[in-house]
């Protein structure tokens, strides 16, 4: 179900759809109970006992029509038996479903766990290739029909077969003769069900697809709805919108006409089964061939007989319910796992050398790099070494290289040839949580979480103190435009900082990766969202601050470069000069070009 990069191509999702019910998917969703399968296994022994309980109430009942009130009771000692046994059905399944509840909710908080953890996990390149909205559809509406097929359906099925079983040994104690009428319309039955799970397999399948399309293209405008909005897009954005809308519309019409036609065929052969077993219990009650074809049979028998067969049919009346819902179950399993399954493209070494300290030397040797098999080459044979706590500025036009290069550093990416080291050793030697624990990075959209101002700050370094962190806020000389906030740093922060201003969110961004008082600093125009007048005062902070570490710098300002100890100018993927500022504009090459331009604007 993968590709190459890890993405589900559309003949891939195709093939998915008519694949049939997975008992192996069944086993592995079974599997995530973990200790609480004993819980399972004690539903299962309560749903039994409650089951024996209906059927001992059958019997006891068409004893008191066949013989009425015996000699050594009374009516009200007849009927409180009738009583006990309900009363020993309803609590014993009462508790049965709470235990399965309880079992299949602890399996489902493990699972969501699990994949959340999984998400984590997935490198960058993952969410490069998978939209936001249709992975949050994996871990909500999927799992939550994982769930409904553990509560109910399985719960259902225990049922189905021990009443079944029991039924059917009663209507052969009786005469094994009835159980022909009983299961007369079973090919028939069989017939249309397999007919219903072919077409309702697939269109299952397909709706979860859709409905994840349907729901990633919503989660992307709404969080983007300002850009709507500012590009007059709103017609085109809802037309889009109603056209994936429409489909998951048009298949849940085609699953409903499924259910139109399967329901009431099932409950018309439901129905028919019970007048032939009617008719054949009667006339075999007066005929005279009776006594050789089921010799026990009696008025009270008969009356048990009917129930019993009534039992059997039971099942099959809302066996489409179960189904449709193990579909269901089946398709969403197998997109969470298909996530959790995804082999990491960047995966942590058996023996991870220590990360406990860091100078910050990072060095690029001979590095290829292209983000697919298909795409073109972002670097070949690039060379380049920032020494520890230098800052090093990396210039160039949009597309040459910049981010991707301090992605590599911070290995959100694997090279495609070369090696990127981290004081003389490979990035791909350190665990991945290591690593980062010594970096901290400031993206170009400056991404909050919901919280406050102060708990975004303390993101990395929950453990300190709002006295540390106000003094750290001042030594950065941002501390003025946050206590001017309403709230000051307990301003609340709506998700992705939509609450604060876009300048305000990147001085909280900046704090954020300082407070963590890391070794490597990389800087993505970190100054892009600031007025001028901010800007120069969070220059003369980032100066102070980044002295002792090593920066890796982006910006398309100059002026956030000057002061660089080296500035190194990307073009297309190929280092293109290197120097300070003033040994670039006395060469005047292509940096004393971005320059006059950007004193141009």
């Amino acid at each position: 179900m993968k590709t190459q990069n890890g993405t589900i191509s559309e003949m891939q999702a195709k093939e998915a759809a008519e694949r049939p019910l997975s008992m192996r998917l069944v086993f592995r969703i079974f599997s995530t109970l973990g200790p609480f399968k004993w819980l399972v296994f004690l539903g299962n022994i309560l749903v039994c006992i409650c089951v024996a309980a209906d059927m001992q109430l059958i019997y006891h009942a068409t004893r008191l029509i066949e013989f009425g009130v015996s000699d050594q009771q009374t009516v009200f000692e007849a009927v409180g038996i009738l009583v006990a046994l309900a009363l020993v059905n309803r609590v014993f399944g009462a508790s049965q479903f709470m235990v399965t509840v309880f079992a299949s909710n602890k399996a489902v908080e493990q699972m969501r766990k699990d994949l959340f953890a999984k998400l984590q996990a997935l490198s960058k390149r993952f969410y490069d290739t998978h939209k936001a909205g249709w992975l949050i559809a994996r871990g909500t509406g999927d799992i939550w029909h994982i769930s409904e097929f553990m509560t109910y359906t399985l719960m259902m099925i225990v049922v189905f077969l021990t009443a079944f079983g029991y039924a059917f040994y009663r209507i052969w104690a009786i005469a094994p003769i009835l159980l022909i009428p009983s299961l007369a319309l079973a090919p028939a039955v069989t017939g249309l069900s397999f007919w219903y799970k072919r077409r309702m397999s697939r269109a299952q399948r397909y709706g979860r697809e859709q409905n994840s399309r349907m729901v990633a293209h919503m989660s992307e405008h709404v969080r983007g709805v300002r850009v709507v909005q500012a590009f007059s897009r709103e017609a085109q954005t809802l037309d889009e919108f109603n056209a994936l809308n429409m489909i998951n519309r048009d298949n849940e019409i085609k699953i409903a006409r499924l259910d139109a036609i399967f329901m009431p065929s099932m409950n018309f052969l439901g129905i028919l089964n019970t007048a032939i077993v009617v008719g054949f219990g009667a006339w075999l009650l007066h005929s005279p061939y009776a006594d050789r074809m089921a010799e026990t049979l009696s008025v009270g028998n008969l009356a048990a007989y009917i129930m019993y067969s009534n039992v059997i049919l039971w099942p099959l009346r809302i066996v489409v319910e179960l189904y449709s819902m193990s579909l269901r179950a089946m398709a969403a399993a197998e997109r969470v796992y298909e996530i959790m399954d995804m082999p990491p493209d960047i995966a942590d070494p058996a023996h991870p050398v220590s990360a406990e300290r860091l100078r910050g030397e990072i060095a690029f040797e001979h590095v290829d790099f292209r983000y697919g098999p298909d795409s073109a080459w972002i670097f070949k044979d690039f060379n380049l070494r920032v020494p520890a706590g230098r800052t090093v500025a990396l210039v160039g036009a949009t597309g040459a290289g910049k981010t991707t290069l301090s992605a590599l550093a911070a290995r959100f990416y694997d090279v495609t040839n070369g090696a990127v080291l981290i004081d003389g050793r490979n990035v791909k030697d350190y665990a991945q949580e290591a690593l980062h624990k010594h970096m901290a990075v400031v993206p170009q959209d400056g991404f909050l979480f919901s919280g406050t101002v102060l708990d975004n700050i303390r993101f990395r370094r929950p453990d300190l103190t709002r006295e540390q962190t106000v003094a750290m806020v001042r030594d950065l000389g941002v501390h003025e435009a946050i206590a001017c906030l309403a709230q000051g740093y307990d301003t609340p922060v709506l998700e992705g900082g939509a609450s604060v201003s876009e300048g305000q969110r990147q001085l909280i961004s900046i704090a954020r990766a300082l407070a963590a008082d890391p070794a490597i600093l990389i800087l993505d125009e970190p100054t892009s969202a600031l007025d001028v007048h901010t800007e120069s005062l969070l220059q003369r902070a980032l100066e102070r601050l980044m002295h002792g570490r090593t920066t890796v710098l982006i910006a398309h300002r100059l002026s956030t470069v000057r002061h660089a100890d080296r500035i190194v100018v990307l073009d297309h993927g190929r280092l293109a000069e290197s120097g300070t500022h003033e040994e670039l504009i006395r060469r005047n090459g292509l940096y004393a070009a971005l320059a006059r331009q950007s004193e141009g604007r």
